[in-house]
């Protein structure tokens, strides 16, 4: 009898974890961003210039509502 509780406790707690893998795929499609987070997409260096490298770096930030792209401690981040 106990072993048919922990089995059936054990099924449930696997279609809690599918259910929330289905949903979070659902929300987050390939090439999405979490709200809040930003990514590198590009990042050139030019070091054509002796003792000098100029570096451009282009962002794709997916901020929340009240916040802008900008940068903390020269990285790109949502900032309020």
């Amino acid at each position: 009898m106990q072993l048919l509780k922990a089995l059936w406790a054990l099924a449930g707690a696997a279609i809690c974890c599918f259910l929330i893998f289905v949903i979070h795929s659902q929300f987050l499609k390939e090439g999405q961003l979490a709200a809040g987070t930003c990514e590198i997409v590009t990042l050139d260096r030019d070091s054509s210039q002796p003792r000098r490298t100029i570096a451009r770096q282009t962002a794709r930030c997916a901020c929340k509502k009240g916040q802008i792209a900008g940068t903390t401690r020269a990285r790109p981040a949502c900032v309020d």
